[in-house]
């Protein structure tokens, strides 16, 4: 005995007209609507093909009432196209789905005896940009890696690595999950932190342009220094339309301090007019960085007016052409589910598998993916299978 108000909600929640959601289900549109007024109930088969289709757990259509759904972090989005709308199903899906991986890694790492990471709320939002950025710059070795060859790609992956070294959890997807039929919407949010003593994490949304990546993850892990985590949609292209609180325009400044010093930009930018797309290439190189994010550190230093700089930005993003998911494995499974649930939360789900302190099928559960896969993961992470309970 399914609820009719909660299919009639769970359909309008995903936004599906009757007519696609009928096809799908391979009945008259007709049927929909009798199930949704209460006229009719659908067989057992559809009801289950109904709670797929629209992405809700089964146990939903059973409830008296619709569920009501509340975002389970703060909220710092300030999107145009987003104003006055609440969270779309795939972003609440995907962060129940990410709290509770937190969840697990955090009472799993609690198992092992960790204490809690100092820098986790070390500073707040009235300290110095440049001191909450100096200590996150030492804490995951910015400088130390800017050393090292490579381009800004390269730079950012040793960045999330480092982050990861010291307890933080990055996690890079663009789907719901692992369903690719479900992707994100960069236009919604940008990434989103949990600022946790334990078990930190970062989310990035790799729908966004593959350059402006690692400003979302220097953006993140300022919340995390000033526990203020959320939801984000940093303001990348100084959309005057948008405005952002005053916590984001405080992560944005630390951000861009974290990638590339004031001081020592300033002391690198020529000041010729005529010299702003030579500085943007040499500094791009000389920080590994992208030069989004040079001309947005340009702009902060106040090398160059709002006008300059969004008509520069404008002919950044026209170069790069549509957005580009950033290589969450480029084909590769392993590579793939590594990024979308993080490497340090990938090892120990497996790590537990292999020491049987969970079940071969909890620990597919938690990864997203077959227990048969397991043991392919545990020889990419480790680089040899282990014996899984």
């Amino acid at each position: 005995m399914v609820s009719p108000s909660v299919m009639s909600w769970a359909r309008r929640r995903r936004g599906v007209a009757v007519d696609k959601l009928a096809n799908r289900l391979n009945v008259k549109p007709d049927a929909v609507l009798a199930w949704e007024s209460g006229e009719r109930l659908p067989t057992f088969r559809q009801a289950e093909g109904f709670a797929e289709a629209l992405h809700i757990p089964f146990g939903y259509l059973y409830l008296l009432e619709p569920p009501l759904e509340t975002m389970p972090l703060a909220d710092f989005r300030s999107s145009p196209g987003h104003s006055g709308r609440g969270p779309s199903p795939d972003l609440l899906d995907l962060l129940n789905d990410v709290l509770g991986k937190q969840q697990w890694f955090r009472e799993y790492r609690l198992s092992e005896g960790v204490e809690e990471l100092p820098f986790v709320g070390s500073f707040n939002t009235t300290d110095p940009e440049k001191e909450v950025a100096a200590n996150i710059r030492e804490v995951i070795g910015v400088d130390r890696a800017r050393q090292l060859d490579g381009n800004w790609e390269a730079f950012m992956r040793i960045l999330i690595r480092n982050a990861e070294g010291c307890g933080i959890m990055v996690m890079r997807s663009g789907v719901v999950g692992n369903n690719n039929h479900r992707p994100l919407d960069v236009e919604e949010f940008r990434g989103f932190s949990i600022s946790d003593d334990i078990a930190p994490l970062v989310f990035i949304n790799v729908r966004d342009f593959r350059s402006a990546q690692i400003f979302t993850l220097a953006h993140e892990l300022a919340h995390i220094w000033t526990v203020e985590g959320g939801v984000c949609n940093p303001n990348y292209g100084l959309n005057f339309g948008q405005r952002d609180s005053d916590v984001e325009q405080f992560c944005n400044r630390v951000a861009a301090e974290t990638l590339v010093p004031g001081d020592d930009f300033r002391s690198r930018w020529d000041p010729d007019s005529e010299k702003v797309d030579t500085n943007l290439r040499v500094l791009s190189r000389h920080y590994r960085v992208s030069t989004m994010v040079i001309l947005r550190q340009a702009y902060d230093q106040e090398f160059l007016s709002a006008a300059t700089y969004r008509g520069l930005f404008s002919g950044l993003v026209a170069r790069v052409g549509q957005r580009q998911r950033l290589g969450e494995g480029g084909g590769n499974f392993h590579l793939t589910l590594t990024a979308r649930n993080g490497e340090s939360f990938t090892g120990a789900v497996v790590s537990s598998a292999a020491g049987g302190t969970l079940l071969s099928s909890e620990a597919a559960d938690l990864l997203g993916v077959k227990v048969k896969s397991l043991a392919g993961v545990a020889e990419h992470l480790f680089g040899s299978p282990l014996t899984l309970a």
